[in-house]
C-alpha cells in the first residue's frame, strides 16, 4: 500500500514539473534562437568557401583571397548591408551571397563578414 501511495505522488510531482503544450517559452519559433559565434563562424566559412570563392563559377578564387581582399570584402559587406557600394570589384562578388530567391540576405551578409573578421583578425 504504502509503495502505491508513495509511486503515485511521485509519478503527479513529475508530472507537475514538465511543462505543458501551452505554455509560453517567450520565443517566436523553434530552435535555439540566435547564432551561437561556432556556428556563425561555421556557417560563413561555408557561405564563404560555396558562393564567394571556390575554384570554379565563383566571383574569387581561393588563391585570392587574402588579408588585403578580406578587408576589401568585409567593406563592401558593410556596405551593402546598408544599402550602398564602395565602388571596389568586392561589390560585385557580394551580390553573389544576395542572388535570386534568398530570403536571409541580410543574415548571410553578417555570418560571412564574422568569419572573415575573425579568421584574419581585421
Amino acid at each position: 500500500m504504502f509503495r502505491t501511495i508513495f509511486a503515485g505522488a511521485l509519478l503527479s510531482a513529475g508530472l507537475a514539473v514538465l511543462p505543458t503544450a501551452g505554455s509560453a517559452s517567450g520565443s517566436i519559433g523553434v530552435g535555439a534562437g540566435k547564432l551561437s559565434p561556432r556556428a556563425a563562424y561555421a556557417q560563413g566559412k561555408a557561405l564563404t568557401y560555396s558562393e564567394l570563392v571556390c575554384e570554379g563559377g565563383c566571383p574569387l578564387r581561393k588563391s585570392e583571397l587574402d588579408a588585403d581582399r578580406a578587408r576589401s570584402l568585409t567593406a563592401s559587406l558593410e556596405a551593402a548591408y546598408d544599402g550602398g557600394t564602395t565602388g571596389s570589384p568586392d561589390d560585385d562578388a557580394v551580390q553573389a551571397l544576395c542572388g535570386e530567391g534568398v530570403e536571409d540576405c541580410n543574415l548571410r551578409m553578417e555570418t560571412v563578414h564574422y568569419f572573415l573578421s575573425r579568421r584574419f583578425r581585421l
